[in-house]
């Protein structure tokens, strides 16, 4: 059905084809709406709304179910992360591609939402963020990622071995949470809380309040990592709470995807992204209550902050999504509270839910 791909970087030209398919993204001034269809979760979106769903590689798979009529030969990206490598994959080597078709949709969740996947959905993504990390470029990594894609797939990849142990931060996180090492409570069906000891959280100040970036490969950078989160937590606000000698650092994270334009998936209360990953607003007055009130009661040396509101770094902190609130220092580090974990969980539970039946938001501190 679809026999070749191409990357189209800036400037390029349209395919010399009749129909184009436009695979986690879309080059405006080469679309042609009139023949062309775009597959993809990136604002602006013109997905048509029968394929549309999470990740761009499921959006693909959509179509591979039920293909829109004509003659699909090329399909094109403009970028390199997983997701997109995936989508095209999923067009491209389709045959395969919906043998695995968990596997392959849990990779692209991690790489673009920051979510979980079992072993081989890890395996895929680690291995094709490795790739990406390497030296190669464009086409390249697209050539190395689909050639070895089975392998990674079936766990006989020549750096299988290495790949796993990279994973070990996941597993870890995964093992400390499932004990109750690291505590974790549902404070209400839209918010979860994870308390993180000394003991585990570590001397490390930069390890604790690190925030991976988009598409990040899998280290020891960070201490919980959202991808473990999201094995519980895909569709809730998470609050960490990690201590430290002197007090704690408290965090608010989102779900990852509401970055990008998907189908029936939650939002919080108030949270509008626009078009771009880091640009948001959240118009929630519960939230900024509970943050004023956190605020008033805090007699350590900072500032209570939540990206896309009026309250302090509201646009500094939209660059570090999907964290969107932390308790920071004058120059926007990561700093210790004074405040214990009961306390936010008393002044947060409830903000992010309009279905609970008594959302205070405000609790009893």
């Amino acid at each position: 059905m679809i026999d070749r791909f191409e990357i189209l970087g800036a400037g390029a030209v349209r395919p010399n084809v009749e129909r184009v398919l436009f695979c986690d993204g879309t080059d405006g001034r080469i679309f042609r709406p009139e023949s062309d269809l775009e597959l993809s979760h990136w604002r602006p979106n013109r997905t048509p709304s029968p394929f549309r769903a999470g990740t761009s590689t499921e959006i693909c798979f959509r179509f591979l179910d039920q293909p829109s009529p004509g003659n699909w030969t090329v399909a094109v990206n403009n970028h390199v992360d997983v997701d997109g490598m995936l989508s095209v994959y999923t067009l491209v080597h389709s045959r395969h591609a919906l043998q695995h078709r968990e596997t392959i949709i849990g990779a692209a969740e991690m790489g673009d939402f920051w979510g979980y996947g079992d072993l081989a959905s890890q395996r895929v993504f680690q291995g094709l963020t490795r790739i990406m990390t390497s030296d190669a470029e464009g086409r390249a990594v697209y050539d190395e990622a689909f050639a070895r894609l089975p392998r990674l797939i079936d766990g006989t990849d020549r750096e299988i071995v290495d790949i796993d142990r990279s994973l070990e931060p996941l597993r870890r996180g995964a093992e400390l949470v499932e004990s109750g090492q690291i505590r974790r409570t549902e404070l209400d069906p839209r918010l979860s809380h994870y308390v993180i000891p000394l003991g585990i959280a570590g001397d490390d100040d930069d390890v604790v309040s690190f925030v991976p970036d988009f598409n990040e490969l899998i280290s020891g950078k960070c201490v919980l990592w959202p991808h473990v989160r999201a094995q519980w937590d895909c569709q809730r606000v998470c609050v960490v709470s990690a201590e430290r000698k002197s007090g704690w650092f408290h965090d608010i994270w989102f779900p990852g995807y509401l970055w990008a334009d998907t189908e029936n998936r939650w939002i919080p209360p108030g949270a509008h992204n626009h078009d771009g990953m880091r640009s948001y607003d959240i118009a929630n007055p519960m939230l900024v209550a509970a943050i004023e009130q956190l605020q008033r009661l805090e007699n350590a040396e900072g500032l209570w902050g939540v990206g896309g509101t009026s309250l302090p770094f509201g646009e500094a902190l939209q660059a570090r999504f999907p964290l969107v609130g932390r308790f920071l220092d004058d120059q926007g580090r990561a700093a210790a509270s004074r405040l214990v974990p009961e306390q936010i969980a008393a002044a947060l539970a409830g903000v992010f839910c309009l279905e609970c039946e008594s959302p205070h938001g405000v609790g009893v501190i």
